[in-house]
């Protein structure tokens, strides 16, 4: 017998959340590496000009100081920022600190003959779209005020002007282009959030739907009990009258209290009779006076009945009280043996029923024609039941078959309270 398919219950909400979670930590490092690649692609020119290592050594080692302020405050720095940022001040003093090293830096290389410090600025603009454009037009010219400060403040107005448009032009394309990208990450993971909500809101529904089955069973019960009560009180009462006419003319007339007699005999086994059915449509559940292993063994022993070699193996001990997992259990390997009779010409049928400290898993494989689900998809109507049946468990049930390669198929439930 072949080894039941491991399956791990992982339902396709966490499947979205995991995808939106990992979306949100990838637009994270990509952040970073852009922060990190900014700033060497800065310092790199510095530490190969002369006239920057000609500078005292204090001023080198604060703008080695502002560099690493800015390239640590900038990546994990932002990080907090961002998880932080409804909260009062926190966003004024990242953006403040960042402010500083970045002037730092513009100020103490300005003699050294790099025009590579100013690109330093990119990256701080991109962060503060997180803030609203307002907000985002006040830094992006508070940086243009520093560049000036630092590199024009005694050129000539005009070439000024030319200078900061041409670094503004730099700072537009970044502002757009980090737009966009956040638009579309946002409405991504938005899109994987209305999905995931979907998902939930149709399960709700099969919950619903279950609930609604459930009361229609409890007013068929109803209705029956009410017809077993009249039934019953019916031929209660003409059985009464015919026993009591049968007495009365005993002595008289013998034949005529017989006649009484036999139809009173005759009502009680029609009155049986519509008992017995009555009661079998009460009944809730084949498992109802039975462990599942006994029930599935009664399967097993009918379809052996058949010509069918059947082999059949509990593993473990139940570990759910739920009923509704048993019923499952058991209407699947029904199932599975209605279509071997019908469909699969199998000779052998092996079940497999696994219990697991987290989970429950039913195998079922027969040696029959198989089917090819790439051009004849399974559509049988009490397979698709019994798929509903364990997702409203939020199990999984998987389907592995070929032609002339039998059928298979695997169900995992999780353990429940």
């Amino acid at each position: 017998m072949r080894q039941p398919t491991k399956i791990t219950p992982y339902t396709n909400e966490e499947r979205i959340s995991d995808q939106i979670e990992s979306t949100i930590r990838f637009t994270g490092i990509g952040v970073n590496v852009v922060v990190i690649a900014m700033a060497v692609v800065a310092i790199v020119p510095l530490l190969f000009s002369t006239r920057f290592w000609a500078l005292p050594s204090w001023q080198i080692g604060l703008v080695l100081l502002c560099w690493l302020v800015y390239t640590v405050n900038g990546t994990g720095g932002m990080m907090l920022h961002e998880r932080f940022l409804n909260v009062p001040l926190v966003p004024y003093l990242y953006f403040g600190i960042q402010f500083a090293a970045i002037a730092g830096l513009l100020f103490l290389t300005r003699d050294t003959g790099s025009g590579s410090v100013w690109i330093l600025i990119l990256p701080i603009a991109a962060q503060s779209l997180s803030r609203g454009w307002l907000f985002t037009a006040v830094v992006s010219l508070g940086l243009l005020g520093l560049i000036w400060r630092a590199y024009f403040p005694d050129q000539p107005f005009l070439e000024t002007i030319i200078d900061l448009l041409s670094i503004s032009a730099a700072m537009v394309f970044t502002l757009i282009f980090t737009s966009i990208a956040v638009r579309e990450s946002s409405a991504r993971n938005e899109v994987q959030r209305l999905a995931t909500d979907l998902r939930q809101a149709n399960h709700r529904l099969a919950e619903y739907a279950a609930q609604v089955e459930d009361l229609a069973t409890m007013r068929e019960r109803n209705r029956v009990a009410r017809e077993i009560h009249d039934n019953l009180g019916h031929y209660l009462t003409v059985v009464n009258v015919q026993i009591e006419a049968a007495k009365t003319i005993m002595t008289q007339n013998p034949e005529k209290a017989q006649d009484a007699l036999d139809k009173a005999q005759n009502l009680t086994q029609e009155g049986l009779t519509a008992v017995r059915h009555s009661v079998n449509a009460l009944r809730e559940s084949p498992l109802e006076n039975q462990s599942l292993a006994e029930a599935l063994e009664q399967l097993a022993e009918a379809a052996r009945e058949t010509g069918l070699v059947v082999d059949l193996q509990i593993q473990g001990e139940p570990t759910t009280r739920d009923p509704k997992v048993a019923l499952t259990l058991y209407r699947a390997v029904q199932e599975g043996f209605t279509n071997v009779r019908k469909h699969a010409r199998a000779s052998r049928v092996d079940v497999l029923l696994q219990y697991a400290p987290a989970e429950t898993v039913l195998t079922m494989q027969d040696n029959g024609i198989g089917t090819d689900l790439t051009t004849k998809p399974t559509s049988s109507f009490g397979l698709i039941g019994i798929k509903e049946r364990v997702q409203l468990l939020n199990g999984r049930m998987h389907i592995k078959t070929a032609p002339q390669q039998g059928f298979q198929f695997s169900i995992t439930l999780p353990k429940t309270s």
